[in-house]
């Protein structure tokens, strides 16, 4: 259950929707892999927050005996504040977005969330400020950190802590980031109740 770098020997050109996952091992040398995704939609709620999904399905590697169980990736980006230049302050080390990148084959998955800082191709000044056409929206994961949260089933752990940057293009179909997200949520079940650090006081 882990994206595969293959791709970096392929001729053929890239998708506008690709991410590049790097894993930071414990007394290793970071690895990184990237990942083109097949699909990427996105919703935008009347307070103007945006939810970008984005899906790829292919046959694992290692089939294990079932060649019909799908790897499948999604990562689901939710903003909670956009900066707009000129306005407020912009820079890739803020925090505007969390992260979720989740990883199922059949009866076992992981994820894994954190923050991020995301950008589009043009500042939303209004709900559509920010697409390029008729329902589309362009832009950049600038930066995020990942951890583990939800397993399910034999799953292997396969980050510790990771960060995923990379760009998208996506279509506006709340529809189907509706649907993708409770199809997720139903295979792996809901994030863990946070526990704050000894010493922290719980919010």
């Amino acid at each position: 259950m882990i994206v595969s770098a293959a791709g970096l020997a392929c001729g053929c050109g890239p998708r506008d929707t690709r991410f590049e996952i790097l894993d930071y091992r414990t007394g290793a040398q970071t690895v990184a892999y990237f990942e083109e995704f097949d699909e990427c939609y996105y919703q935008v709620d009347p307070a103007g927050n945006v939810d970008l999904v984005a899906r790829r399905k292919r046959l694992p590697a290692r089939r294990d005996g079932d060649p019909d169980k799908l790897l499948v990736q999604l990562l689901h980006v939710r903003t909670f504040f956009t900066p707009i230049p000129g306005h407020t302050n912009v820079e890739s080390t803020m925090i505007n977005t969390t992260v979720s990148y989740l990883i199922v084959s059949g009866e076992t998955g992981a994820s894994f969330e954190g923050g991020g800082f995301v950008s589009f191709s043009h500042p939303p000044g209004a709900r559509r400020a920010f697409s390029i056409g008729p329902g589309v929206l362009t832009g950049w994961l600038e930066s995020s950190s990942l951890s583990p949260q939800r397993r399910k089933g034999d799953a292997p752990q396969v980050f510790q802590r990771a960060s995923v940057t990379g760009r998208f293009r996506a279509t506006e179909n709340q529809r189907q980031v509706v649907k993708l997200l409770n199809d997720m949520q139903r295979r792996l079940g809901p994030l863990p109740r946070y526990e704050p650090p000894p010493g922290e006081q719980p919010l």
